[in-house]
């Protein structure tokens, strides 16, 4: 294996063993690559030392350059709460909590008989506190997103098979704990469940258990189980560093159906609730819900157009209507030249796409000429698999849900709606005016920072400076009386594009530095971004500033970014810097844009100050 793609397509059946094996030959590949450093921080009950190489690799495929840091032996409460603790002087961007009720509560499985249940069902609610107490000190003294492993009920329960018939039982109270807590974190902004608990019950107890391992050296897992245990971890840890997929792409025949509409027609391919076509069926199930979990849907077929929509739009068990997919390319053109064309109208990268097939040839095409696009062969030959194929896509699964992210289908395919409207005029100003844009900009507020930090960790393209931020980093600078925090929202007559901008402003003698100026690709060349620049130049004049100064800090993806203080006629006073001249300069709003900026709010509410 001499690439990362080869690598990435192996790595769902590593062994520990491979792990160890490949480790320098994946540190040395990817040493030559732009990747981003990332503090990793594990607290630990229980030992866990086994899971670096396993962990360091993984973050290495995904582009991080990880520095890892483990807590002490079942010190993690001592750490936490000493803010001078060798924790803080490493300031992590992550913190993995690894914790087992048999270390968080010893009496609870050696001595459970000791208390009566209602007092269990206390000493449950009162560790449930110092949990919460904990992730808010986190919180306070430090900008990083915190995962807590949640409990598993001990291996052999106190009562037996008595157990589960009563609420005080062990399996009762750990659920307590579990459901307690996830509570608690929903209110918080930067820590949250890693629901392992869902993960053995799939996984199994016995397969992850190693009785010798835990008396020799009190690590209670087979190390055979590792790579599937960060397997599992690593969906919730690359969403909240921002590392989801944004698009999954379809073929038609042998994948949202069984057989070939051109050949079996209409009444003749395989879905519905007979198998085989139950399997298809359930695997539509499957896209709908991660549909309505933000992600895009797209159509790459080789088909007859007629014969196709006609199935998708009438077929009375198609879970998938042509209301679902943001654009389709069903054609006899080469599925390389779709998938491009697909990204172009959609405005992402292919490397934010994952493309699923049913032909082995056209998914060995895909990983040939598009290696950045992850490329899933369907295993057609046993359907009874297909539905659980979703399973284990990766980058799909995201941690918290924003409104945007669940209006994200319909948001494209207004995109589409309005690309193909704009073909119908002879100029851009007049499409834009055509637009009735209307564009909101106001301080982020606590319903808006989960939106911003997510903008801040996924826009690419239209990103100048590409800084990554978490939702404590964006509380921490609209704490701080000299950073202002903005998020900028958009509609027009096609519809809501919802929080699709952001600039964080810093003021400090005279000077107004842009620290963050991004926007959604959704969005690009509709002069939002001409909006978003008047509004500074206003701003920053009403805060007493003389100047401001921009920063490009150019990427392998931010290309269309570059020439944009160019544009406004900053002057270039370094590699990367510009400066306007608030005493010489103005810049007008753009005519056919409505601006809206709701009312002032102070610095005391917790957010910046408007105009």
């Amino acid at each position: 294996m001499n690439s990362i793609q080869q690598i990435k397509d192996k790595i769902k059946s590593f062994s520990f063993n491979d792990f160890l094996r490949y480790q320098k030959d994946i540190e040395k590949i990817t040493k030559s690559l732009d990747l981003k450093p990332l503090k990793v921080a594990v607290l630990r009950s229980y030992t866990v030392e086994a899971i670096e190489p396993v962990l360091r690799t993984r973050l290495l495929l995904e582009g991080f350059q990880p520095d890892l840091f483990f807590g002490d032996y079942n010190q993690y409460v001592q750490e936490i709460l000493d803010t001078s603790s060798a924790l803080y002087k490493f300031q992590p961007d992550v913190i993995l909590l690894m914790i087992r009720v048999e270390e968080v509560l010893p009496d609870f499985t050696e001595n459970f008989a000791d208390k009566e249940g209602k007092e269990w069902d206390n000493v449950i609610t009162e560790k449930v506190n110092q949990f919460d107490s904990m992730a808010g000190v986190l919180e306070k003294n430090l900008s990083c997103q915190v995962l807590i492993q949640n409990l598993i009920t001990p291996r052999s329960l106190y009562w037996g098979i008595y157990d589960i018939h009563t609420r005080y039982g062990q399996t009762f109270l750990i659920q307590k704990f579990n459901r307690e807590l996830s509570r608690c974190l929903e209110a918080r902004k930067t820590s949250f469940f890693w629901d392992f608990a869902s993960f053995v019950k799939n996984y199994g107890y016995n397969n992850l258990y190693d009785q010798k391992m835990w008396y020799v050296s009190r690590n209670p897992y087979s190390q055979s189980s590792y790579p599937v245990m960060m397997d599992d971890m690593m969906e919730y840890l690359l969403s909240v560093l921002g590392g989801m997929k944004k698009c999954i792409v379809l073929d038609l025949d042998n994948t949202l159906w069984g057989g070939i509409a051109g050949e079996d027609g209409f009444d003749g391919i395989k879905l519905g609730h007979e198998y085989p076509g139950s399997c298809y069926m359930d695997f539509q199930k499957g896209l709908l819900r991660l549909y309505n979990r933000g992600i895009i849907l797209a159509i790459n077929s080789k088909n007859n157009e007629e014969d196709a929509l006609e199935i998708i739009d009438n077929h009375p068990y198609m879970a998938l209507r042509r209301k679902h997919f943001a654009a389709m390319r069903i054609n006899w053109q080469d599925k390389v030249s779709n998938l491009r064309s697909l990204a172009r109208d959609l405005n992402i990268g292919t490397d934010s796409m994952i493309f699923i097939d049913d032909n082995p040839v056209e998914c060995e095409l895909l990983q040939q000429f598009v290696p950045e696009c992850e490329v899933i062969c369907l295993p057609v030959k046993k359907p009874y698999l297909i539905p659980d194929v979703l399973k284990k896509l990766p980058g799909v699964e995201n941690i918290k849900l924003t409104t945007e992210d669940r209006k994200k289908g319909s948001m494209y395919r207004s995109q589409i709606a309005r690309k193909e409207s704009e073909s119908g005029f002879v100029n851009l100003d007049d499409f834009l005016k055509s637009l009735e844009m209307k564009v909101t900009i106001e301080p982020a507020t606590s319903f808006s920072v989960p939106r911003i930090a997510q903008l801040t960790q996924k826009t690419n393209q239209m990103n100048l400076t590409t800084k990554r931020y978490t939702e404590a980093n964006i509380q921490s600078f609209m704490k701080s009386p000299d950073s202002h925090v903005f998020s900028v929202a958009a509609k027009d007559r096609f519809g809501d594009h919802g929080i699709i901008g952001v600039f964080i402003l810093k003021l400090q003698d005279g000077e107004c530095l842009i620290d963050t100026f991004l926007l959604s690709c959704r969005v690009i060349s509709r002069d939002i971004e001409n909006t978003m620049i008047a509004f500074i130049f206003d701003f920053a004049k009403k805060q007493g500033g003389q100047s401001i100064i921009g920063e490009y800090i150019p990427t392998a993806k931010n290309q269309p970014a570059a020439d944009m203080y160019d544009k406004f006629q900053f002057k270039r006073i370094s590699n990367t810097l510009f400066q306007a001249d608030l005493d010489q300069q103005t810049f007008e709003y753009p005519s056919y844009i409505k601006m809206n900026t709701p009312g002032s709010v102070t610095k005391s509410e917790g957010v910046s100050k408007t105009l």
